[in-house]
C-alpha cells in the first residue's frame, strides 16, 4: 500500500499520517523527518541539503527528489508507506510517478476560513506544550496555560502574514495536485468533518477497497 495525503496547512495532515501509521502499519515519511536524518546522519545528498537549508532557502525539486528516491530505495519500493509533504508540486508527482506506483492520495479538504481560523487561532504553552485556539478551545483565562499559568504563545509560523504567503504558496504549488490525481482516478477526497467522522472514512477506504486489515488496539 503506497498512499499519498494531500491539503493546505492545517488540514490535519500529521494528525491523520499518525492515525494510519498507527492502524495500518504503514511507514510515515515525510519530507521533514526525512531531511532532519539526512542532515544528523550525514547520508547522501547531505551536503547540498544543507547548503539550503542553512540559509533557510527552499530545496528545489531536483535535490528533493534525490533524497526522496533514495530514502524509498533505503526502506525498499515494495514496502507500504505513507508519504506526508511530498509530492509538493506536479514536477515532484511526476518523479514520484515514474519510480513507485501510488495506490491512492488522500486529500483533506478544508475551506480556507476554517484553516485560517486553526493557525492564527492556535496558542501554545512554552512550558507543557499544551496547545489552544482561540476560536475552538480557549483557556480558561485569556493567554495563560490551564495547567500551569505559563503565558501562552503564538508561533511565528502561526501569524497571519505567514499564513497568508503559506497558502499563497500552497495554492500555486500544490493544491494543483489535487486535479493531478483526480485525472489518474487515484484521488480520494475527505471534506472537512470531525476526527471521528475522518478516520471512519479513511477506514471504509483503507479496509474496504484495498483490504486492509486494521490493528487491534
Amino acid at each position: 500500500m503506497k498512499l499519498v495525503l494531500l491539503g493546505a496547512p492545517g488540514s490535519g495532515k500529521g494528525t491523520f499520517s499518525e492515525y494510519i501509521v498507527k492502524n495500518y502499519n504503514l511507514i510515515h515519511l515525510s519530507t521533514g523527518n526525512i531531511f532532519r536524518k539526512t542532515m544528523d546522519e550525514k547520508s547522501l545528498y547531505w551536503e547540498e541539503l544543507k547548503s539550503y537549508m542553512s540559509k533557510g532557502l527552499l530545496v528545489p525539486d531536483e535535490l528533493t527528489n534525490k533524497i526522496v528516491k533514495s530514502t524509498l530505495d533505503t526502506y525498499g519500493n515494495s514496502k507500504s508507506f505513507i508519504l506526508d509533504g511530498y509530492p509538493r508540486t506536479i514536477s515532484q508527482a511526476d518523479f514520484l510517478s515514474a519510480i513507485t506506483d501510488i495506490d491512492v492520495a488522500i486529500y483533506l479538504n478544508v475551506p480556507l476560513d476554517e484553516l485560517e481560523k486553526r493557525l492564527i487561532g492556535r496558542r501554545i504553552c512554552n512550558k507543557c506544550k499544551r496547545i489552544y485556539n482561540i476560536y475552538y478551545s480557549k483557556p480558561k483565562q485569556f493567554d495563560i496555560c490551564d495547567d500551569d499559568g505559563e503565558a501562552l504563545i503564538q508561533r511565528k509560523d502561526d501569524q497571519k502574514e505567514v499564513i497568508e504567503e503559506r497558502m499563497r504558496v500552497y495554492k500555486i504549488n500544490t493544491e494543483p495536485l489535487v486535479d493531478y490525481y483526480k485525472k489518474n482516478d487515484k484521488l480520494f477526497t475527505i471534506y472537512n468533518k470531525d476526527y471521528s467522522s475522518i478516520t471512519t472514512d479513511i477506514d471504509d477506504l483503507l479496509i474496504n477497497k484495498f483490504n486492509l486489515r486494521k490493528n487491534k488496539n
